[in-house]
């Protein structure tokens, strides 16, 4: 005889037993080479028109966006210490820090979105972090690297160490 019970118990255990990976929606963009990450809660708008302002060594220049001036950080210059690459930059992501600053990122190219399981999220070396003598590590900003179905390497980016 059929029971409805066992029927709705056993449906209910097999549906169970698919478990979804929970993810985390990021932007992905290019600089100089690398390829960097950061949570797309982050982001406010990506731009085309913008012009920087008092370029800073290290990377930093100011650029207005509405009636705000706001830091543009140049990842090329502040991660990469031998030989710049000098890029066209197109884009621009503005992106807000915790205590409600925003900054600046300028790209060649327009960033992608991509919804990335938690489990693709991994620790970085501590070995990597340290580098040679303590010294030229890893920059405190990179707090993950993820690896995207398509094989692509990240640095998944904490936004409020970039200014550290």
């Amino acid at each position: 005889m059929f029971s409805p019970s066992k029927y709705s118990r056993r449906f209910h255990n097999k549906k169970a037993a698919i478990q979804r990976t929970p993810t985390r929606k990021i932007v992905l963009f290019e600089v100089a080479g690398e390829t960097y990450a950061i949570a797309i809660e982050r982001v406010q708008r990506v731009l085309t028109d913008f012009t920087a302002q008092g370029t800073l060594e290290g990377g930093r220049s100011l650029v207005k966006i509405d009636a705000d001036l706001i830091t543009l950080l140049d990842l090329s210059q502040l991660f990469l210490t031998l030989n710049p690459v000098q890029e066209e930059h197109s884009y621009l992501i503005v992106c807000t820090l915790t205590n409600g600053d925003r900054i600046g990122i300028p790209l060649q190219n327009l960033p992608a979105i991509l919804d990335i399981p938690e489990d693709k999220f991994a620790e970085i070396p501590a070995s990597y972090r340290q580098g040679k003598d303590g010294k030229n590590g890893a920059p405190a900003a990179v707090e993950k690297i993820i690896t995207t179905d398509a094989g692509t390497v990240a640095f998944y980016l904490n936004l409020d160490k970039l200014l550290d």
